[in-house]
C-alpha cells in the first residue's frame, strides 16, 4: 500500500484536527471507522469498503462482521481488512509506526485504532471525540 505525498505533515494530521471533536457514532464514526478512515487519509485507500454503511449500531456492527468476514469481534474484522489489503502484520506489536493500524485493549476491550503523528500514543474515538491511548496497550498492528 502506497502512502500519500505529504501524508504525514498535511493529510493525516489534517484529517486528526477535522475528527477531533466528531463524537462516537456507530457505523460512520466508531474505532474501526476511523482507523479505516485514518488509512484512507494517509493512502487514499478504504480498507473497509466492505463494511461501511452496514450497519448503524452496536448490534448490526457485530452481524455485519460475522457476515463478511465469518467473525464476531472488531479484531476478526481488522484481520480480515488487513490481509484483504496485503497489510503486514508486525511480528512485534510494539514496533508500529505513525499511521499503522493497531488493535489497543482499552479498559479490556479490543478497539481499532491508528498510531498517532507523536509516534508514542494510539490515537482512536471515544464518546465525544479522539482518545489518546499508550501505544504500551497494543496487542496487534499492521504496517500502512
Amino acid at each position: 500500500m502506497t502512502k500519500l505525498d505529504h501524508w504525514q505533515t498535511r493529510t493525516f494530521p489534517n484529517f486528526l484536527r477535522e475528527r477531533a471533536s466528531t463524537p462516537f457514532c456507530w457505523g460512520k464514526n466508531d474505532c474501526a471507522m476511523f482507523a479505516a478512515d485514518a488509512i484512507r487519509a494517509i493512502t487514499g485507500i478504504d480498507i473497509a469498503s466492505d463494511f461501511r454503511g452496514k450497519y448503524t449500531t452496536e448490534l448490526g456492527a457485530m452481524k455485519t462482521i460475522k457476515q463478511v468476514c465469518g467473525g464476531s469481534s472488531v479484531v476478526d474484522a481488522a484481520i480480515y481488512c488487513a490481509t484483504k489489503h496485503g497489510l503486514m502484520e508486525n511480528k512485534h506489536p510494539l514496533m508500529a509506526k505513525v499511521g499503522d493500524l493497531v488493535i489497543v485493549s482499552n479498559g479490556g476491550t479490543m478497539i481499532a485504532g491508528v498510531v498517532h503523528t507523536n509516534g508514542r500514543e494510539v490515537v482512536s474515538v471515544g464518546e465525544s471525540g479522539l482518545v489518546l491511548l499508550p501505544i504500551t496497550q497494543v496487542t496487534r498492528s499492521w504496517s500502512i
